[in-house]
């Protein structure tokens, strides 16, 4: 839409948003705290709200004033609310107040994804590891001859619109509170960089990040899919824990760099999967040679052997080893997967083996 003012937008939308009453409250979202973020994009308003335990039996009605006041802006055309989950378990007694679901609070069982036959977890013991470099490039090698989905779990630098060339994409709401997926290379995705704008800081705290994404999981119109792969935040934290502990996962993939301490981070990655009892499929070792882009010949920047040493000491699967290309980087910066663009390529063939090992693993 040409000439959208999101200033005029964002500023129409907070006096609303005042004007809105809750049921059983004398204040309104603004001043009751509930509005974690508001997005204006080309007609396309997106709120990130969260309720409070007390007012989540109104939620329905106090989300439909929202969507009618917004929808009243000269210049919107779309209006999409996502809820952040509470995070304390509802009449909860004997105090604690942990997550549902996060170490110390109350178990919580896997679920299904509807209409997903395996969901594949792809993680690393930190940041840095090229793990969503892996992650966008299994589920593209995947797709080649499976109905794949790629979800961007990694709020805080969410990466795959970038690296599909679908930054300046917004996913369309559908009735219901259903979200459509955006595909590119014959892959359903799903990212919370579709719903920000590049200079939005994100500050998140772990329950918030597990409720958001589960509603990612379960509101998106995944449709019939065979693998779902999950691109997790980096690190081991509860957030994960909670997270893979709650999904009926079928396995999970830890990324890894090649050097000897890389060791301890896959160790926290294996703990991580074995504490909720996830089969680990195997482990990726990433930047394992460097690729000189004038002479093709390969140098070891790291010294050790950390995928391999992990995978033969804890007793999974070693995957493969990936070299550090500047094509890579290239590529990714271009949206242009290298499972997709050049299949020749050692990081390709790398993936599609893993796909190939990992269609065997989970049939």
């Amino acid at each position: 839409m040409s000439g959208f003012d999101k200033e005029r937008v964002l500023e129409e939308i907070q006096e609303r948003l005042r004007s809105v009453s809750l049921a059983g409250s004398p204040g309104n979202p603004i001043s009751a705290g509930m509005v974690e973020r508001v997005i204006a994009h080309q007609g396309q308003v997106n709120l990130i709200l969260n309720i409070p335990p007390d007012l989540v039996g109104a939620k329905d009605k106090i989300k439909g004033d929202i969507d009618a006041a917004i929808n009243a802006i000269d210049g919107v055309n779309q209006v999409q609310i996502l809820e952040k989950l509470p995070t304390q378990a509802a009449g909860g007694g004997g105090g604690g107040g942990a997550p549902a679901g996060a170490p110390g609070g109350a178990p919580q069982s896997a679920q299904d994804v509807p209409g997903v036959r395996h969901i594949i977890a792809v993680a690393s013991g930190k940041g840095g590891v090229g793990k969503s470099t892996v992650a966008v490039n299994l589920a593209v090698a995947l797709a080649k001859n499976h109905r794949v989905g790629l979800l961007d779990s990694d709020v805080y630098g969410p990466s795959v619109p970038k690296m599909l060339n679908l930054e300046n994409q917004r996913p369309e709401a559908l009735p219901g509170e259903r979200i459509l997926p955006i595909e590119a290379h014959g892959v359903k995705t799903m990212s919370i960089g579709y719903l920000l704008d590049d200079e939005s800081p994100v500050i998140w705290r772990g329950p918030m990040v597990t409720g958001l994404l589960r509603q990612f999981l379960f509101q998106v119109e995944w449709g019939q899919l065979d693998y779902l792969v999950l691109d997790l935040p980096p690190g081991t934290g509860d957030a994960q824990l909670t997270l893979v502990q709650s999904i009926a996962l079928g396995g999970g993939v830890i990324v890894t760099t090649p050097q000897d301490v890389a060791l301890l981070d896959v160790r926290r990655g294996i703990q991580m999967f074995q504490r909720v009892e996830v089969p680990i499929l195997g482990i990726v070792e990433n930047m394992s040679t460097f690729v000189c882009p004038h002479c093709s010949k390969e140098s070891e920047i790291f010294t050790g052997r950390g995928g391999q040493d992990a995978a033969e000491r804890y007793g999974v699967p070693f995957l493969g080893s990936i070299p550090l290309d500047p094509r890579y980087a290239t590529a990714g910066d271009a949206g242009t997967p290298i499972a997709s663009t050049v299949p020749d390529s050692p990081l390709a063939q790398t993936i599609d083996k893993v796909a190939i090992d990992i269609a065997r693993a989970l049939p």
